[in-house]
Formats: structure tokens, sequence, C-alpha cells
């Protein structure tokens, strides 16, 4: 089965090239550690003796966030070395910020085709491999079951179009690549245990955590002090309401411009604060704030001390659960047509900012519709029913307050996922230490 793997992987990546390259270009920061894909990762200090190497693969920003206090809890142990790889610019710089030194080595994930795959497995040569949500790498896997390297999955997903095509009896020829006995699955919920249950994975190999997506948010950086400094240096008083975009995507901030605008003209003071998914798109949605003619800062740029900003775009990385302080209620970007999947609405909830959605929000499904049940969020069937639901929020303070009272009600529910995965994690090295010392 690998070998029919290793033959296609070449010709998919041939096809899919020129869309992955525009991708690429137009992101930036791919050339970085540029070799470390191509399997050239430096050679790392030699291991101690007793000391067990985990080998941990985040994909971007939000991955890498969501593993945050579970990293710290598993740097703390002096019999560990961790190395963390990540997929994309963003993932690879947070990793750098958060913990650099303390890692073994941290670079980007090489391909997944033999040569590259390999040469890294011989650099690293972990004794317990952890991908984080959804990673299903063939020549990883095979990697490390040729090495009898057990394999973990933690905060464990699948997507309904993952799922989709998991299921379908064309790819049934693929699951001893991608469902190797050697795996075994944490799942972030109900939902995904049961998802995870209908492939051939032994029912011992699966567990539970809960998101760990819950635990990312750095709760000390949160308090009623931040918020007034917050408010103050983005030029927008006490008594403003401020709306917040989170993680916008084009078409989505002038949908919010033009929202704010209107409720201005009903002189209810509100403001806006942007926060792109993408920060390069800052050309772009320059040209919204511009066309629109309202006053704006942009976080990048030279600070105006002034109570006159209207609308104020963080375009930075990391700053998200700061900024998100000045808000009164939020938007989450990514969920309006023809945009799909939507974006992560833990950050907003964890701060008990009432949130809305429009339609799509396929990625965070369970999430979604687990805060509708306890209304703290509002979900939009379309735009102009996502464009309602904002204006129900910031023209009614009562709605406000008790959406951000089940908000507060629904993260406390959730309990604690990286605790969880640590100990799930422990009991694993435990076993490898034995191992090794038998």
């Amino acid at each position: 089965m690998i070998y029919l793997y290793r033959l296609a992987l070449p010709l998919a990546t041939i096809a899919s090239l020129p869309y992955y390259l525009y991708r690429m270009l137009r992101r930036g920061g791919y050339s970085h550690k540029i070799m470390h894909r191509l399997g050239f990762w430096p050679d790392l200090k030699p291991r101690k003796k007793g000391v067990i190497r985990i080998w941990i693969q985040a994909v971007s920003v939000g991955e890498v966030s969501s593993i945050t206090k579970l990293l710290e809890n598993l740097l703390r142990s002096s019999n560990l070395e961790i190395v963390l790889s990540s997929t994309t610019s963003t993932g690879l710089k947070l990793g750098d910020q958060q913990f650099g030194s303390r890692l073994l080595a941290h670079g980007p994930f090489p391909l997944d085709w033999l040569p590259f795959s390999n040469k890294v497995w011989n650099k690293i040569k972990p004794d317990l491999a952890i991908l984080v949500d959804s990673e299903l790498w063939p020549e990883h896997f095979h990697q490390a079951k040729k090495r009898e390297v057990p394999v973990m999955i933690i905060n464990a997903r699948l997507s309904d179009r993952t799922f989709a095509r998991l299921s379908s009896p064309l790819l049934r020829w693929a699951y001893p690549l991608i469902f190797p006995d050697n795996l075994s699955i944490i799942a972030s919920s109900e939902n995904q245990y049961s998802r995870w249950a209908s492939f051939p994975l032994p029912p011992e190999k699966i567990k539970i955590s809960g998101n760990l997506k819950i635990d990312a948010v750095n709760q000390t950086l949160i308090n009623p002090q931040n918020r007034i400094q917050i408010r103050k240096d983005l030029g927008f008083s006490e008594n403003t309401l401020v709306l917040a975009g989170v993680s916008t995507w084009e078409g989505e901030e002038k949908m919010l411009v033009d929202l704010v605008q209107l409720l201005r003209l009903e002189k209810i003071d509100c403001r806006l604060l942007l926060i792109p998914r993408h920060a390069e798109r800052r050309d772009e949605i320059k040209k919204v704030l511009q066309s629109s003619a309202i006053t704006h800062q942009f976080r990048t740029e030279s600070q105006r001390d002034s109570n006159e900003t209207i609308a104020y775009v963080g375009d930075t990385t990391g700053e998200v659960i700061i900024l998100l302080q000045a808000a009164d209620f939020a938007f989450m970007g990514k969920s309006l047509p023809p945009h799909h999947g939507g974006q992560n609405p833990i950050e907003p909830v964890a701060i008990g900012l009432p949130l809305v959605l429009g339609p799509n929000y396929q990625n965070f499904r369970e999430t979604c519709h687990d805060l509708l049940k306890h209304e703290g969020v509002l979900i939009g069937k379309n735009i102009d029913e996502t464009k309602s639901n904002i204006w129900k929020i910031a023209t009614d303070k009562e709605l406000r307050e008790q959406m951000k009272h089940n908000c507060n009600a629904w993260m406390t529910k959730q309990g604690r996922p990286s605790q969880y995965t640590y100990e799930a994690i422990s009991r694993e090295f435990e076993k490898i230490s034995l191992e090794k010392s038998a």
C-alpha cells in the first residue's frame, strides 16, 4: 500500500503545484527554513540516558495555541525532550515566540514523501510521535511503524468533509496506511469519538479529552484593567459600544463597516475592531475603510492617541485575546458565503463576548451547536439574518449581558482537557520507559 502512496503523491503534488505556489507567495514566510521541509534538519544534541524524546506536529497558529498549556506541562519534566514542528509560517513564528530555546528543536514539518520523511525521522529519532487535531500522513505513520514508535493524535477531530471522504468505500484500501495499529486517538468530543470509532481502530485506542482549544486562552491576560487600557490604546472610550470582527475574510469587513455606519446613524456610538484572519490583507482592508470615509488606525502603523477612531485594525499575529478585551460583542469570520468552514469561536467566547456567526461554520459545527444550545451565540441562516442578529445584540443591552453570562457558564462546563491529555501522554511514556529498561 505504501508504495502506491509514494507513487501517487509526487503526481498529485505536481498537479496542485500552481495553486499551492500561489498561496505560499501570497501569504509569504514559507522560505524560512525551507530545507527542513526537504528533510535537511540539523543534527540534534546526543540523547541523554533515560530521556524520552517526543516529536509533536502542530500545523498552524490554532494548533500551536491549543497545546500551549500541555507543552508547558511537558517542558517542566527533566526526562523529556520536545521537538516541535509546524507547517505554516505563522505556526512556526508562534512556536518560536512561546517556546524557543526550551525545545530541543523546532522547524517545518517535512513533505510527506519517503526521501524527506525518512531523513527527518533519522535525525529526530523520537520515542513518541504526536499530531494535533486532524493530520493523517501515511508516510509519517509508516516511518513510525517501521521503527515501532507509538503515534498519538490529540484533540483529534474529523471535519464533515474529511469524515465523508474517509468513509467512502473507495478509500478503504488506504485504511492500513491511515489507521495503523500503533495509532491511538484522544478525541476532542463525544461526537468526534463516534467518528473515529467508526474506522478500524481498537476501542481501547480511542479516548475523549474535550477540546484543547478551551485551554488555549491565557486567562491571566483577561481582567477589567486590561480592558480599560486596551480601549485607550485603540482610541475607544469606555462608553462606546465596540463590535469585533474576528478572523474576518474578504467581504466580511465591508459588511461590518456598513453595519457600524448604520448604527452610528441611529445615534449609537458603535466602533469597529477588525482582526483579519490574514494580516497580509491589510492593503485590501485599507481600501474598504478609505472608501467608507471613516477614521481608522492599523496596529502596525504609527498610532494616533485619539478617541475619534471608528475602526481599528489589528493586523498582527498572536494578539487576538488581548485586542478582543476591548470589545462588547463579536462576529466570527469565514462564516459568510462564499467562504466556507468558519473559524474557531472559543477565544471570543472565553472572554464572554456574545457572538454572531453566519451560516457557514462547518469546521466547528459541534462547538457552535453546543454554544447555540447554551444561548451563547446567534447563528444567521443567511447574510441578511446574520446582519439582523448583529443589530439585535448591538441594540439590546440585556441580551448582551445574558449572552455574556451564558458564555461564561459554557466555559466553566468544559473542564480540563489539557490535563487529561497530559496524563494520557504521561502513561504512554511510562510504558516507553519500562520497555527501554527491560
